[in-house]
């Protein structure tokens, strides 16, 4: 009886050190719309690439910060279009669709010493423009980065958006303030 319980605690405590000294998984940004040709392939590929350039930041640990009052800006890089559809309440909110940031960095239009959340749909087209901040424009990584899932994973982490047409956040639904004028787009990457 002794030694089947020196047996299960030993067991325990070996399972405890292994469980405590493992790494979490990587997070690893999935292939956008595969079996789609050669350019989507190497859209993946390119998004792939700058992953080493970025940090990924989870919804939870984005609303965290918002809740501290952390000082971050958050940069949209979708489409104007996609941002009409729902935007995260946030003070300091830049909108620099993604074939326009690497321009509006040339111009000077981000801080090296700033830190900021790049956002997307999904987060391709914002680990492209965060990665190309810091390889080309010389941003430290520490100041740099992604939304993990993007806008969708934003909202399927149950957190809301908001817009000029309405509001809506989640699984919860729409929530009609009026006469909706415009359609609400969402990409796919």
């Amino acid at each position: 009886m002794k030694r089947g319980l020196i047996v299960s605690v030993i067991g325990c405590l070996f399972l405890s050190f292994s469980f405590a000294s493992a790494k979490p998984p990587k997070y690893v940004l999935k292939d956008t719309i595969k079996d789609l040709g050669p350019l989507v392939q190497d859209l993946n590929r390119e998004c792939h690439y700058y992953e080493k350039y970025i940090t990924y930041i989870t919804p939870y640990q984005l609303k965290k910060w918002m809740d501290e009052g952390k000082d971050f800006t958050i940069v949209d890089v979708r489409s104007v279009d996609e941002m009409k559809a729902g935007e995260i309440d946030w003070p300091d909110y830049d909108e620099y669709p993604r074939g326009m940031v690497d321009i509006y960095a040339a111009m000077g239009a981000f801080k090296p010493n700033r830190i900021y959340v790049f956002v997307c749909a999904t987060g391709h087209r914002a680990v492209l423009a965060g990665g190309e901040l810091v390889k080309w424009f010389g941003f430290k990584k520490k100041n740099i980065y992604v939304l993990r899932g993007g806008i969708n994973g934003w909202l399927n982490s149950g957190y809301y958006v908001v817009n000029k047409i309405t509001d809506f956040g989640g699984f919860k639904g729409l929530k009609k303030v009026g006469p909706v004028k415009e359609p609400i787009v969402l990409d796919q990457f």
